[in-house]
């Protein structure tokens, strides 16, 4: 997807490319958002997204995760599901890539910030 245009059909496919040794990999953006699905109408629920794993073979060709990531943005979900939903779609590209962390932060609503992270801290 980088360096073309991207058809709206072609969203939600992540892309790789080889690597020559294992690196780590850490992706952060202010832009997710999906919708509240506890409230009717369209209630955004934005995010501070972190994700983080070690490409061993391939990584995740940026573009393709933005793209993939705006489809989330008219899916009712709450963030303990989608942050289950990230980490396990992201987890099953192994063994090209492991060790897959993903961390939440969801705007402050009536003064309290979520945060959920996936798989939960030791």
């Amino acid at each position: 997807m980088l360096g073309r245009s991207v058809d709206t059909g072609e969203y939600g496919r992540l892309e790789f490319f080889p690597v020559d040794k294992p690196v780590r990999v850490t992706f952060r953006t202010d832009e997710l958002e999906a919708l509240c699905p506890a409230v009717e109408g369209i209630q955004p629920d934005i995010y501070r997204a972190e994700i983080s794993y070690t490409a061993l073979t391939h990584a995740i060709e940026s573009k393709s995760l933005k793209l993939w990531l705006v489809g989330f943005r008219d899916r009712r979900i709450f963030a303990e599901a989608l942050v289950v939903e990230l980490h396990d779609t992201i987890a099953a590209h192994a063994p090209a890539l492991g060790d897959v962390s993903v961390q939440l932060t969801q705007n402050a609503r009536g003064g309290i910030t979520t945060v959920v992270q996936h798989p939960p801290p030791d």
